[in-house]
């Protein structure tokens, strides 16, 4: 770290940040009144009633350097103290901003999570589409430019990671989890649950379905560790996670699309989360478990080359999109011509054929799922207009669209 006592005037640094990074900049000297703004459009937004709150951990702990803070509700905010010849002089806050735009279902989790009222939608959700996007490595590019201006230190990203994370952490955090790790030392205490996770990941690498449901059953539930001690719901959530991701990495190494392994563990989560009974979870938990194994197993009973299985995992991912025999043939390195006559031998179907069948399969669901007309889902699905649609589902499920839906209206 480079130190200069030459110190650049306060104001005109805070005024040079706002200018370069469009973002507000504050300044208070006692951490509750707010001295000077720069930049800052809207005096009236919810981060003004919590600046005192944001702002006072870092006045009581003497924080030396700077930190990239998140506030409950996603808010970051660059929090410079300012250091005048060793001394401590004050903060500035450089914010607030958001890593990534706000969707209406993101703003309604942040809502609930604070506990704020939804007749106060509107009024939050104007808000947060106001902020301003900053990626988190453009917050740690300002951080370094921001501590240079105001203190004339260089500072390396790592150690703002570090300062970071300090800083919102328990003082006791650490100590606890060293205290534990002593006294499981000294009472003997083993966790041995990375065997049966091994034994586990291998079945479901392996598309193994039959042994894995007989593991399954013989696995000590007990024996697995303990992850919240303050709710048996949150310990089986958290275990439930836990057991997705190793799942989901399994499958991956079995031959799982990943982006396919990747959308299952999110949306598997995410109904985990909505359970409020332990039992459920547990069925849930091997449900998943049973889902990952038994789509590696139809997997591995597709023998594909990797090009071929490249290109399925291709047009899977894009099946939205427009999908073209040159971007495959860039994917997999290959010539058109033999492309084409490798995908025909391994898959029994030519290449568009192929597209054509997975967006028909895509169709149906839809046409299960939703109450989406026939001609938008066909437009979705990238079809050049509804009678061509028409016409391939029906080549391909031998009815159109509209009688196939009407088919499981008279099912249901």
């Amino acid at each position: 770290m480079v130190n200069n006592h030459d110190y650049p005037d306060l104001s005109y640094s805070c005024k040079l940040l706002s200018e370069n990074t469009q973002l507000p900049v504050f300044y208070t000297k006692e951490g509750h009144t707010v001295e000077t703004i720069w930049g800052s459009r809207d005096q009236h937004n919810p981060f003004f009633m919590e600046f005192e709150k944001l702002v006072r951990p870092f006045i009581e702990k003497e924080m030396e350097y700077p930190v990239i803070l998140t506030a409950n509700s996603w808010e970051d905010f660059i929090i410079v103290p300012v250091k005048r010849h060793g001394e401590w002089s004050g903060f500035v806050v450089i914010g607030p901003s958001v890593r990534q735009a706000t969707t209406e279902e993101h703003i309604l989790g942040l809502m609930n999570d604070n506990h704020l009222s939804y007749r106060d939608l509107p009024h939050w959700k104007a808000y947060w589409d106001s902020l301003p996007v900053v990626s988190h490595l453009r917050l740690h590019q300002i951080i370094a430019l921001a501590h240079w201006m105001i203190n004339q230190e260089t500072l390396e990203i790592t150690d703002v990671l570090q300062y970071s994370y300090q800083s919102v952490l328990p003082s006791m955090f650490k100590e606890n989890i060293a205290i534990e790790v002593s006294t499981n030392r000294e009472l003997s205490v083993s966790n041995h649950s990375f065997k049966i996770w091994d034994k586990l990941k291998e079945l479901i690498r392996t598309g193994n379905t039959t042994e894995l449901m007989k593991q399954w059953v013989a696995v000590p539930t007990e024996s697995i560790g303990v992850l919240s001690k303050r709710s048996q719901l949150r310990n089986a959530k958290n275990l439930a996670i836990c057991c997705i991701t190793l799942a989901t990495g399994a499958a991956i190494e079995g031959g799982l699309y990943e982006d396919l392994a990747f959308t299952l563990s999110d949306l598997h989560i995410q109904q985990i989360e909505d359970l409020n009974e332990v039992k459920a979870v547990e069925a849930a938990m091997a449900s998943v478990v049973w889902d990952f194994t038994e789509r590696v197993k139809q997997s591995r009973n597709e023998k594909m080359s990797k090009p071929v299985r490249d290109c399925c995992e291709y047009i899977y991912s894009h099946l939205y999109q427009e999908i073209t025999i040159d971007k495959l043939t860039e994917l997999t390195g290959l010539n058109d011509s033999y492309l084409m006559n490798l995908f025909k031998k391994q898959t029994g179907m030519t290449l568009m054929n192929y597209v054509q069948k997975q967006r028909v399969e895509e169709a149906m669901e839809l046409l299960r799922m939703t109450n989406d007309t026939v001609s938008s889902i066909g437009l979705r699905l990238n079809f050049s207009d509804q009678s061509h649609f028409i016409k391939v589902f029906k080549k391909f499920t031998g009815i159109t669209p509209k009688k196939y839906r009407s088919t499981l209206t008279t099912e249901g």
